[in-house]
């Protein structure tokens, strides 16, 4: 068979893979995350890997990432951190270094020195030390929380010696060492003492190893299958990889899953054997060389997610733009391109809820989804405070705000504010911390001088008024960016 057989029927495999993951059926959901998880990384590219599988499932909620001594310095896997989240627009995820240990570098520092996670220009990482970050996220999370290391196990003994009695608060810990029996590899030997005490604790911890006899390798193979993942976090992965300083360390064959293993095992521990260690403690490799080849197929299903996880009645949402009217079927390719499916799925209910294509309505669904994506979050797990008043136009905010966000009248979780200041302008809250979004005055002006000029041209409110502001929308719908129109403030509680 020609080489280019060969890559002709891998792509058709790694496809068909892909189709699989993305229809198999789906069960009744409430749209909630079923992983509450704290990540704990030391900056290797294992590391990125694994945070990109586990930001883009919907099934996780990240609750913070802290850094520990590794591959980088804390403080320096925290600039990497803090711009991959930049990157995916997800700045509402705290991130927080480790105290340093002062230990030797590993042999793997300058790779991941050079290993681009996102744009570190005019970054600024929070003070915050990372054991406070575990401490504050974890009384504040109502749902036990998994606690998914990366590196060393530094900044969760900090956390616990500050405050013993959130281990109770702690549903297991999902640790990569390269070997539980004997207990060894850098991850452990890097602070051999905190992952003493940890493993003492009684905290169920879940040691994952890889299988030495069976790797999984990270090759021009590997990421030719996430590439077949249409989806953010799978591109970020093969474009990091297919750059200069990790492109030579895969053609030698050495790099291979390591902590990915983390999230693979999260989501099927099916493919594991256990061996209980100690009374609070297992130790986890793949099963066998079928399993190995599983994860492969298990990293494609945790990228592509549930299908539609957004939707509680449709499955997969309508994109064939013959569906769509006249007017609105030209733009809907270049709608789904610039700005996702789930701005995309909210701008059409919202319009249908509202009745005509609204301006504020837009405004309102690109506004939603900027504070879900800020959080990266689904709907239904955030508090909305509308400032847009309860009469038209400004007030067409609101529809948008519920149905991006799932923050609807019945839910219960959107108020309109009462103050006679009304803007196109809310605040979202999730857990303790609250994002103010609004309406930059540039764009606000522009609306009001195309509505303005509507109305000089046809009259208010005639037919052709309301023909004028549905081509206005449609055009903002298309070209406003939600990433460029809004200021934002957060504010975080005492």
């Amino acid at each position: 068979m020609h080489r280019t057989d060969r890559l002709t029927m891998r792509r058709l495999l790694f496809l068909g893979i892909y189709w699989l993951a993305a229809c198999l059926p789906a069960a009744a959901h409430s749209g909630k995350a079923r992983f509450h998880v704290l990540i704990d990384t030391d900056g290797a590219a294992d590391d990125l890997r694994a945070i990109c599988l586990l930001l883009g499932n919907r099934e996780v909620e990240v609750l913070s990432v802290t850094t520990s001594e590794g591959a980088l310095t804390p403080a320096a896997a925290a600039r990497k951190v803090t711009a991959l989240l930049r990157h995916f627009h997800h700045e509402g995820i705290p991130v927080a270094a480790g105290r340093p240990l002062h230990i030797p570098p590993p042999a793997w520092r300058l790779h991941s020195e050079n290993t681009c996670w996102g744009d570190t220009a005019h970054l600024t990482v929070s003070p915050q030390p990372a054991a406070d970050l575990l401490v504050r996220t974890i009384e504040n999370e109502t749902e036990r929380v998994t606690f998914l290391c990366l590196g060393t196990l530094t900044n969760l003994r900090d956390a616990l010696a500050a405050r013993p009695e959130l281990k109770e608060r702690i549903e297991q810990v999902i640790w990569y060492s390269r070997s539980a029996q004997p207990l060894q590899g850098a991850n452990y030997d890097a602070d051999p003492l905190s992952a003493d005490r940890i493993l003492a604790s009684g905290i169920p911890v879940r040691i994952v190893s890889a299988d030495g006899q069976h790797p999984l390798p990270i090759d021009a193979q590997y990421l030719e299958m996430i590439a077949g993942v249409e989806q953010e976090y799978a591109r970020h992965i093969v474009r990091t990889h297919s750059a200069d300083a990790l492109r030579p360390v895969i053609a030698s064959g050495h790099l291979q899953a390591w902590d990915d293993w983390t999230a693979v095992y999260l989501f099927a521990p099916e493919l594991f054997d256990s061996v209980a260690v100690a009374p609070a403690v297992t130790a986890h490799r793949p099963a066998d060389a079928r399993a190995v080849a599983r994860a492969g197929e298990t990293v494609v299903r945790i990228l592509t997610g549930k299908p539609d996880s957004e939707s509680r009645v449709f499955y997969g949402f309508p994109e064939d733009p013959a569906l769509y009217a006249e007017d609105v079927a030209p733009a809907v390719r270049d709608l789904l391109a610039r700005h996702g499916r789930s701005e995309w799925r909210a701008g059409v209910l919202t319009n249908e809820l509202h009745g005509h294509l609204g301006i504020y309505a837009v405004m309102g669904v690109k506004m939603g989804i900027r504070a879900r994506e800020y959080f990266n979050i689904g709907v239904d797990d955030i508090e909305v405070t509308s400032y847009a008043g309860l009469r038209p136009p400004v007030s067409c905010l609101n529809d948008g705000l519920q149905v991006s966000t799932g923050a609807t009248l019945g839910h219960g979780l959107i108020r309109v504010s009462p103050e006679p200041d009304i803007r196109p302008e809310a605040a979202f809250t999730f857990k303790d911390r609250t994002l103010r979004l609004r309406l930059k005055p540039a764009y606000a002006q522009q609306i009001r001088r195309d509505v303005e000029e509507g109305i000089r041209l046809h009259g208010d409110l005639t037919e052709a008024y309301w023909t004028h502001i549905r081509t206005l929308a449609i055009r903002y719908w298309l070209t406003f960016d939600r990433h460029e129109i809004f200021e934002m403030e957060l504010r975080i509680e005492n």
